[in-house]
């Protein structure tokens, strides 16, 4: 991008966050006003800005493999990369993405991914926007009419125009098929397929790459992170990757986690929060140009499973009780919330709650991007 549109960009985002300061911005809904205060602990991270809702999207979610009228599999046009990468078929069939916006200039690349989908049924997310319905009309080939909330990171997003407008790839994976309890091998073979597909979205002109997920997404987007930043040729490229309560899997060693559990500073009295300890440094050797933002609660996904997010530490050994960090590259904040309304605050917690749930993941997640951007 040249430098007097990223100039322009810049100027407009700030005066519309100084207006949201003032209550003066009218979004969607009506003004908005910073978020309301609650009592916080000693070292807990200040409320983040109180942001406008973007508009909703229907969207058509594609299956990257899909059944033909012969009920054959077969690569989706665009999807190639995820087949040639190994993959079986019926587990590439689940894998469903929705290309938003696919502009020919693209100076910026968003991939966005819901979590791990538990029933038979799909579930709502706070990150992609989409509905627990959201699956009601797929087919073998594709899902469409899904509905994107205007209250979603995707959404909101796209409206502030942190990114430029016009000239930003944007996809949401509404169902990314990656099981927590897959092999690490067919795991490694769905990573290779999404960091190949979205490498060849990378254009001449590319800038920056923005990747954020929640639950099993969130550990992707940060598996699909290490892919990137390893890639030399992707070096002049800032990436920014967000993570809610990302959970990978100890048992295998996944983005390094082990069975060492850092109990969350601010949980709720009578709960066991906590995150399987990783060393991120040494998961992520080449760290120039990388940007990680993780917000962490910890609460066991399902009882006495030990599925869980994962804790970055500081040190040789981790600690048994964790703090906020903030190495520069990589910030982590620890939240008193449940997994699910990481997962989708607009939903999950309680109405009183909510706004509060909203600051400390969403929109707290919009001001530390924006404070990062060029």
């Amino acid at each position: 991008m040249v430098r007097t549109e990223r100039v322009a960009r810049r100027v407009f985002s700030r005066l519309n966050l100084a207006l949201l300061l003032t209550g003066a911005l009218a979004g969607c809904g009506g003004p908005m006003e910073p978020a309301p205060s609650a009592p916080e602990p000693e070292g807990t991270q200040a409320q983040a800005l109180t942001y406008p809702s973007g508009g909703s999207q229907t969207v058509v979610s594609r299956r990257v493999v899909y059944r033909n009228g012969s009920g054959a599999y077969q690569a989706a046009a665009g999807f190639e990369h995820f087949r040639a990468a190994g993959a079986f078929d019926i587990a590439l069939h689940n894998i469903r993405i929705a290309e938003v916006d696919a502009p020919a200039t693209r100076e910026a690349l968003v991939l966005m991914s819901a979590g791990q989908k538990i029933s038979s049924s799909g579930h709502s997310s706070g990150v992609t926007g989409q509905a627990s319905n959201w699956d009601a009309s797929c087919d073998s080939v594709s899902c469409p009419n899904v509905n994107l909330d205007g209250r979603s990171l995707a959404m909101k997003l796209r409206a502030l125009g942190l990114f430029p407008s016009g000239k930003t790839y944007l996809s949401v994976v509404n169902d990314a098929n990656f099981d927590h309890l897959f092999d690490s091998d067919t795991k490694q073979r769905i990573v290779n397929g999404f960091s190949n597909w979205l490498q060849a979205q990378v254009r001449s002109e590319t800038r920056a790459i923005y990747l954020a997920g929640s639950s099993r997404g969130g550990c992707l987007m940060m598996r699909v992170a290490q892919a990137l930043r390893a890639n030399t040729a992707l070096d002049g490229i800032d990436l920014y990757v967000s993570s809610f309560d990302g959970v990978c899997r100890n048992s295998q060693g996944e983005l390094g986690t082990f069975d060492s559990k850092i109990n969350n500073p601010v949980r709720p009295w009578g709960t066991f929060y906590g995150a399987w300890a990783t060393n991120l440094t040494a998961q992520f050797p080449r760290r120039d140009r990388l940007h990680i933002f993780h917000v962490v609660g910890g609460q066991e996904v399902a009882p006495a499973t030990g599925i869980r997010a994962f804790s970055g530490y500081a040190g040789s050994t981790p600690p048994s009780t964790g703090t906020n960090l903030d190495w520069g590259w990589y910030k982590q904040t620890w939240v008193k919330w449940q997994h699910k309304e990481i997962g989708n605050p607009y939903t999950d917690p309680s109405a009183s709650d909510q706004p509060q749930a909203v600051a400390e993941t969403i929109d707290a997640h919009l001001t530390w991007l924006d404070a990062r951007l060029p």
